[in-house]
């Protein structure tokens, strides 16, 4: 008799369980962190993140980071100024070793000393400032003959096609840009490749190795873990253009240097 009663009540606990839908499992949201930043980001900021962790970027080294500044509205700003998605990498620490040209290796400074160099035959303003000979591992001046052409990488719109750094062959990929003329991703958007054809007076620039580079400037809040990791190690030839040709404060200069500009390549390179 008992055991008659004991298999009703487990066929009808069977019946009765079976009739029921399973409870459902809900996985933690990985993103339930965008959620939690303080009131300094709005919703509109608050799906760009999430949009930025779509495209790629580490949503947990975004939270690490995010931690780092002082309210979420100052590291929201610094991921949507940033000016590629190799600068947004460096700025979180995500799988820098994988954008082309940084390199495995403590930093070490291997540029000239800050010291002005003077050009041959003497013309104050030929020299390389004492600003600019740490970019170089050594530098000579050169005399660029008429029909020259030398290019320069620049961010695209609103970025200055004037600058002081070009190269005598074109770049074809990042890491010749990135780690051969040591060039940090915070400093470009390598959206555009400006060709510039010497004018028919020639021109007087210098003409040596870049030096070494770290991968972040100072307000980054990797830099000192990056100076002990990685580097941009230079040893590309770069050119550095003086003042005097290319001055924007001066109309007549600038546009004289605009004017041969002959030549403005979107870069189509894949960026990840």
């Amino acid at each position: 008799m008992k055991k008659a009663l004991y298999f009703l009540l487990v066929v009808a606990a069977s019946s009765i369980f079976a009739n029921c839908d399973p409870v459902p499992v809900v996985a933690p949201d990985p993103l339930a962190w965008i959620e939690k930043l303080d009131t300094s980001v709005n919703a509109t900021q608050k799906a760009q993140i999430r949009a930025w962790i779509t495209e790629g970027l580490s949503s947990v080294q975004m939270e690490a980071t995010s931690k780092l500044y002082e309210n979420g509205a100052a590291f929201f700003n610094a991921l949507n100024t940033a000016k590629s998605i190799f600068h947004r990498r460096v700025l979180i620490n995500d799988g820098v070793e994988n954008i082309p040209g940084i390199a495995s290796g403590v930093y070490a400074a291997n540029g000239l000393p800050r010291t002005l160099i003077a050009a041959t035959p003497a013309n104050a303003a030929l020299d390389l400032p004492a600003s600019e000979a740490p970019n170089f591992t050594e530098a000579r001046d050169t005399m660029l003959p008429q029909g020259a052409k030398i290019y320069r990488v620049i961010g695209g719109a609103g970025s200055f096609p004037t600058g002081g750094y070009w190269t005598e062959t074109k770049p074809t990929n990042y890491a010749e840009i990135i780690g051969g003329t040591a060039v940090q991703p915070e400093w470009n958007g390598f959206n555009e490749i400006i060709e510039y054809t010497v004018p028919a007076s020639g021109m007087k620039v210098w003409r040596g190795r870049a030096a070494a580079q770290p991968i972040a400037g100072n307000t980054n809040k990797y830099v000192t873990l990056y100076a002990t990791k990685y580097k941009l190690a230079g040893g590309g030839q770069q050119l550095y253009v003086p003042n005097t040709y290319r001055d924007f404060r001066d109309t007549a200069v600038y546009n004289a240097f605009l004017r041969n500009i002959t030549k403005r390549d979107t870069i189509l390179w894949k960026k990840n």
